[in-house]
């Protein structure tokens, strides 16, 4: 039987959200579901204001509009880390700065990051890989120190927390994705976290495809313009009640996950130990949302051969993510494989194991054997 890499969740009330989309007549977004969404996201991570995105890509996008960067501003990303997180500061004119990692977290180093701070450096993006979080105390020391503006990616981090302080409410401005291969989801959907309510009057007006049109529904003004630069960023109304089922079955999908993480732990650890591979440093104060399980080999020729092996058992397991810096458009940003040698040598070796709802504990260890198969073999 086949194990799966990702099953998208499900809590068995969507279709009956759904319907409810369907009587209200309210379909193209930023209706009653929007509001309930955002209120909910607001209550439980006492973030000041919630905008839903059509994904973590458009949050990324409207925090480079925000932040009103252009050709002559840098912002500091590490490399290893999905295409939005450079892509959306590049779409803006801004010049992306890749930093490297700390190979045994896989995110972003503090150290190496604050010595590609220039007076062009504008914003920081650090990344919170596998729902654990980056080393945020250095983050933000490092932006106070040279007046930055963190923003935190925070796509893989809902319901993980730092020091008591959730992830994507450390920084002003916090990132999240509702994508259908997270924890909790929307099909496709994100959200940009207002912690700095600074932000909150131009970011409506963002989102509102540019126009202060919320000023006309709240009876502020008669009629709306076009006041910022922005695009259609929020979700429609069908993916917002989606998300409403979704985010009242949290603390179960949080359970259910832990479970299964904590099995891949116990068996992989007798591997760890051996030697074989090694399981990502987890630093105090960190709690986890269960997200993902990686493994970090030893050499990239381990890496692909376990993930062959586990293939040949109808086991689906993939990379992580391939260097921003040394891909085909790093390239043409100017960047080479060794200006970034640590992350460059150390991100093939990454290989993120099944993880999802539908697993069992006997699934976790039959991926488990097959790892330590390969080895014995």
């Amino acid at each position: 039987m086949s194990i799966r890499f990702n099953v998208p969740y499900l809590t068995g009330r969507e279709l009956e959200y759904l319907q409810r989309v369907i009587d209200n007549r309210t379909f193209a977004g930023n209706g009653p579901f929007t509001a309930e969404v955002s209120r909910k996201l607001e209550e439980r991570y006492d973030v000041p204001r919630v905008l839903l995105t059509h994904g973590c890509t458009a949050a990324l996008e409207m925090a480079a509009l925000l932040l009103d960067l252009g050709p002559n501003d840098e912002v500091i990303v590490p490399s290893y880390t999905f295409p939005s997180t450079a892509a959306a500061f590049v779409r803006v004119g801004a010049k992306v700065v890749f930093c490297e990692i700390d190979p045994a977290t896989m995110m972003i180093d503090p150290a190496d990051a604050a010595r590609r701070v220039t007076l062009a450096t504008r914003a920081i993006v650090p990344v919170h890989y596998g729902g654990i979080a980056c080393d945020m105390d250095a983050i933000m020391s490092l932006a106070k120190k040279h007046e930055l503006t963190v923003v935190e990616d925070a796509a893989q981090g809902l319901e993980a927390s730092l020091n008591g302080r959730w992830l994507g409410t450390i920084a002003p401005l916090g990132c999240l994705s509702f994508h259908e291969t997270k924890n909790l989801h929307a099909g496709l959907a994100g959200a940009l976290f207002l912690n700095d309510l600074s932000y909150a009057e131009r970011a409506e007006a963002i989102w509102e495809r540019g126009t202060d049109r919320q000023k006309v529904l709240r009876g502020l003004i008669d009629k709306y313009t076009w006041v910022e630069v922005g695009s259609s960023f929020y979700p429609s109304e069908l993916q917002a009640a989606f998300l409403a089922a979704q985010l009242e079955s949290i603390q179960t999908n949080l359970a259910e996950r832990r479970a299964l993480y904590d099995a891949y732990q116990q068996g992989l650890a007798p591997l760890a130990n051996a030697g074989h591979l090694r399981l990502p440093r987890v630093d105090p104060g960190r709690q986890l949302n269960y997200h993902a399980c990686y493994v970090i080999f030893n050499s990239a020729a381990d890496c692909d051969a376990v993930r062959e092996h586990l293939k040949s058992k109808d086991i689906w397991a993939y990379i992580g993510y391939v260097p921003l810096h040394s891909s085909p458009v790093g390239r043409r940003l100017g960047y080479q494989p060794d200006d970034l040698p640590i992350t460059e040598e150390h991100a093939p070796r990454v290989l993120r194991l099944p993880l999802h709802n539908e697993l069992s504990t006997a699934d976790v260890r039959r991926v488990c054997d097959a790892v330590r198969e390969y080895f014995e073999g």
